[in-house]
């Protein structure tokens, strides 16, 4: 099949990652940079804000991050935080492995850098004493309305709230479950509302002979794979992974019914050796136009809906999460920036957690397909054109709707690495040795009890 010929949503992405390739390996020191029609010489968006961004002149921050397109849509504009306030900023990037690897040994030997950082484990740096809290600097050195905390997607400020209300970092992307599929094979995309629906036109779906399989959905026995998606039906459902009380609920009758239906679509509809698949195998199925729908982070459609590499790209739509007796409770994930708590340089990391954050940041790197968690980053023209319009109005209907309290329970807990492993090993021999959903998951509980 011929490529089409590159789009606006092609060459915005694309041309745009180019230019910011890179500021990767070091803080740029060009200033003659125009984004998505945006002159990131321009300041009038910041100065009219009542903030003194000058009063760290002369500082260097040192930004430690993992290679992401968080990094990729933002590092265009630190030439305009260093003109902005006239503190320098040497970015350090990592891929994902060695960054996860490097950082707790960093920050445990406690080393003053980097000053800020993406924060990986938000539980584990916040119970291992390595995040500056933020509420003073909310509070005081902060222009609350220019800020508009308002604008912030509710689940993105409760992901932050750490147990008695202290917030020790910033969201700065967001992204929910939704379910992608292609109008040329689902004729009925209401009936994907229920799972029941979503089961049957999957299974219709495969039957038809347009496509190898109904759906791809991850597998893999691990916390950072199957664990999620699946979470999302245990939470529709009305059940937990850690209840409100802080205990282990795999085995509550709800957790049950929703890995029961997780597991239930997967032998029904899912391809073959889906069991070993994760991010990367789902999306490269449904660009390669092997199934006809795939059902997880919305930021697929990114992949999904993108010409050059996607078969689909003109097909893919997007619906909600389906519903369990009128109850839709997707997961959601939001990518989190902190403060060093050995930092010396905390004022000047704050200025720039506040421009990043802000609302005039985030439209800026929402214009180069970041995902900020604030409403007009994704109301944004430009944004919209990269994201695709439809996709991103489903995601941004979801994500303003989103309970992000049993995600939280879960993910942020200071042992989820152990608990996300456990949970998802469960999940996947329910369809692949055939284990009941309740044996599963009582014995992963049963093993948890040591670590706990």
């Amino acid at each position: 099949m011929p490529k089409h010929p590159p789009d606006r949503r092609t060459v915005l992405r694309y041309g745009l990652a180019a230019l910011g390739a890179p500021l990767l390996a070091g803080c740029a020191q060009s200033t003659e940079i125009r984004v998505a029609g945006v002159d990131v010489t321009n300041l009038d968006a910041f100065t009219s804000a009542n903030i003194d961004w000058r009063s760290e002149q002369g500082a260097t921050l040192v930004l430690g991050a993992e290679q992401h397109p968080w990094i990729t849509a933002m590092s265009p504009y630190l030439p305009q935080f260093e003109k902005l306030t006239g503190i320098k900023v040497s970015l350090q990037v990592s891929g994902e492995d060695q960054y996860v690897a490097k950082m707790p040994v960093v920050l445990a030997g406690h080393n003053s850098t980097p000053d800020v950082y993406m924060v990986w484990s938000y539980g584990q740096a916040v119970q291992s004493g390595w995040l500056e809290p933020l509420d003073s600097y909310l509070a005081n050195a902060n222009d609350p309305a220019w800020y508009d905390e308002q604008d912030v997607f509710a689940s993105a400020k409760d992901y932050v709230r750490w147990r008695g209300g202290t917030t020790y970092g910033l969201a700065i992307t967001a992204e929910a479950q939704v379910t992608f599929y292609r109008d040329d094979v689902i004729p009925d995309p209401a009936a994907l509302g229920t799972f029941e629906g979503f089961q049957e036109a999957a299974v219709r779906a495969q039957e038809s002979g347009k496509v190898s399989a109904g759906v791809a959905l991850r597998g893999k026995p691990t916390g950072d794979a199957v664990a999620w998606p699946a979470a999302g039906y245990v939470f529709s459902h009305g059940g937990y992974l850690i209840d409100p009380g802080g205990r282990l609920a795999f085995d509550s009758p709800e957790a049950v019914a929703g890995v029961a239906r997780y597991a239930d679509i997967v032998k029904a509809a899912c391809p073959k050796g889906v069991s070993t698949w994760s991010w990367l195998e789902i999306t490269t199925a449904m660009q390669q136009a092997q199934v006809a729908m795939l059902q997880d982070s919305s930021n697929a459609a990114l992949d999904i809906g993108d010409h050059d590499k996607s078969r689909v790209a003109d097909h893919v739509r997007a619906a909600p999460f389906p519903a369990h007796n009128g109850v839709s409770k997707p997961n959601l994930y939001h990518w989190i920036i902190g403060i060093n708590k050995r930092s010396r340089q905390k004022k000047a990391a704050w200025l720039f957690l506040l421009w990043a954050t802000s609302r005039q940041g985030c439209t800026q790197i929402a214009a180069r397909g970041g995902t900020p968690p604030r409403v007009s980053a994704w109301q944004n023209t430009h944004f919209q054109e990269i994201f695709g319009r439809q996709p991103a109005e489903a995601a941004l209907k979801a994500l303003r709707s989103a309970d992000s309290k049993p995600v939280t329970l879960a993910w942020m807990h200071p042992k989820w690495p152990e608990i996300g492993d456990a949970f998802a090993r469960a999940v996947n021999s329910v369809f692949t040795s055939g284990t009941s959903p309740h044996s599963a998951l009582a014995e992963a509980r049963s093993r948890l009890k040591g670590v706990l």
